[in-house]
């Protein structure tokens, strides 16, 4: 299956090959942004071991779990509406690849995850729609459509990370779902964190103030270097929810390392909205 959704599964969205093969706005990443990419890269790998490290010799102790108890709110909150929706900048960094473009995003919660993909603000190459079991895309740019079961995102996301990680990357959760917490520690102005479910870890960040999560890590436990930064920033209120407006994962796999920033605008929380996805008569639909 074809990558789909490579570049910004973890974020939710499109594929390498549909952004590929879409000369509009396909371009090379400077000298200095593919430095940086690869550095953010070193950093992450770095870390990601010694978070593994690290969390090998924790001892959750009496205190410990006191603290645990007493702050599960911070981790155990989800984002309070029912639907959401965003006009997402995108900007990709990757290997010798670079694009920008405009993911317009629909989610109803635990349900839909509704994407549509767009360059020069109209020319739509891409739309997919995800739910917890299935995933659909259509690419406009080749006059195909793809459908199968939500585990063909294991093809290009490490398994485990499902539909729940993905819906909680687009509202500014805590990516792993249902996660049991094992370790928490003041650290400056941020609560910090430490998330455990099967083959993962997640290091999390909360403002102590306002105890929005600023700061995320998702390691692979085991020889796999499989991991995932998101920072999240300039955070404003819509409506009863407090949501960042910017932010940036850095994702990286055994083989490769990517980088996507994201700047959403036009947020609305708890509005009707549709869903349409109709793949056209003579589009190939692969399995």
């Amino acid at each position: 299956m074809n990558r789909i959704v490579a570049a910004l599964l973890g974020a939710g969205l499109l594929s390498s090959c549909t952004l590929s093969s879409c000369t509009i706005f396909k371009r090379k990443p400077g000298k200095k942004q593919k430095a940086k990419t690869e550095a953010q890269a070193k950093l992450l790998d770095s870390a990601g071991k010694a978070l593994k490290n690290d969390l090998a010799v924790v001892d959750t102790n009496e205190v410990m779990k006191q603290q645990l108890t007493a702050l599960s709110p911070l981790w155990m909150r989800t984002t309070a509406l029912n639907t959401f929706s965003t006009k997402a900048k995108m900007h990709y960094e990757g290997g010798d690849k670079s694009y920008d473009f405009i993911a317009n995003i629909r989610l109803k919660k635990d349900s839909i995850v509704w994407v549509s993909v767009t360059v020069a603000g109209i020319v739509q190459v891409a739309r997919a729609i995800i739910t917890p079991d299935s995933f659909r895309a259509i690419l406009y740019t080749e006059k195909q459509a793809f459908e199968g079961p939500i585990s063909k995102l294991n093809d290009i996301m490490p398994a485990g990370l499902d539909f729940y990680s993905l819906q909680n990357v687009l509202l500014g959760n805590t990516v792993l779902h249902d996660a049991a917490a094992v370790y928490v520690a003041e650290n400056g102005s941020n609560w910090l964190v430490r998330l455990q479910k099967e083959n993962y870890i997640e290091q999390a960040e909360f403002d102590r103030t306002d105890s929005t999560l600023r700061k995320c890590q998702v390691v692979a436990q085991g020889v796999s270097n499989r991991s995932m930064s998101h920072s999240l920033s300039n955070f404003g209120q819509f409506g009863t929810v407090r949501m960042a407006t910017d932010r940036v994962l850095y994702i990286l796999s055994d083989s490769s390392s990517m980088t996507v920033d994201m700047n959403y605008s036009n947020i609305t929380i708890n509005e009707e909205q549709t869903y349409p996805y109709s793949v056209p008569k003579n589009y190939t639909i692969k399995q």
